[in-house]
């Protein structure tokens, strides 16, 4: 994985802990909210499609 990408997940998953559900989906999905497969993207769909649709905004797309 890229250094870019790594960097971009940081940003990202810091950016949806500040959204004011972030404590709804962490108490439903625990500490797997963020689980990452190399190759696939976020486990957890709902974080999958956050992430496209915010590397989307950086004219990227994500699969």
């Amino acid at each position: 994985m890229s250094l870019i990408q790594q960097d971009a997940r940081k940003e990202y998953e810091s950016f949806l802990m500040e959204q004011p559900f972030y404590l709804q989906l962490k108490y439903i999905h625990g500490d797997r909210l963020f689980d990452f497969d190399q190759g696939i993207g976020y486990r957890n769909l709902t974080v999958q499609v956050g992430y496209v649709c915010w590397c989307k905004g950086d004219k990227e797309f994500v699969i």
